[in-house]
């Protein structure tokens, strides 16, 4: 395996791990042997646009594009811990920003929606997105701010210029 890709892969764990580690054990999975929906699933399947912008000037230091809200309908409901709860959903939200190339860095990209953490990112191939999972439905509200940064520091995060604008059936408007 060459050296670069051997980085890359490693990279792509260290940014999943502490995903799954605070979303608890039960965050995927059901206690279904073999019926796990699977994280890499969420970041593939199909979902509905709920909002989305683009930018024909980048913006920033990462050259923020735009980005792409989606609301996905899970396969069969999940208990997941949110604000300190476990609750049942039925739903996610995928959060994609486009720019870059983003740097892949020994800390995950934090996507943020307003002032809360929406998810850790994962870059794709050609690190031009980078996509977060959430299954909090209150982030998803018109006018909302999404942002990016390295690091949990809030004064550090670098904003998308267009603030959320949903359309008429998606979100919590």
């Amino acid at each position: 395996m060459p050296r670069s890709l051997f980085y890359r892969h490693l990279a792509i764990l260290l940014l999943v791990l502490p995903f799954l580690f605070l979303s608890g054990p039960d965050a995927f999975a059901q206690r279904n042997p073999g019926r796990e929906v699977r994280l890499r699933e969420l970041l593939s399947v199909p979902g509905k646009v709920i909002s989305e912008a683009k930018s024909a000037r980048p913006t920033t230091e990462l050259k923020l594009t735009g980005y792409r809200v989606e609301e996905i309908k899970l396969p069969r409901q999940l208990n997941v811990e949110l604000r300190g709860q476990q609750v049942a959903v039925d739903k996610a939200w995928r959060v994609t920003l486009q720019g870059g190339p983003f740097p892949v860095r020994a800390m995950p990209a934090i996507i943020w929606i307003d002032d809360e953490i929406a998810g850790y990112g994962i870059e794709n191939e050609t690190l031009s997105q980078i996509t977060a999972i959430t299954f909090d439905s209150s982030l998803i509200h018109e006018g909302a701010v999404v942002s990016i940064s390295y690091s949990e520091d809030k004064e550090g995060r670098l904003r998308i210029s267009q603030r959320l604008r949903l359309t008429r059936e998606g979100g919590n408007q």
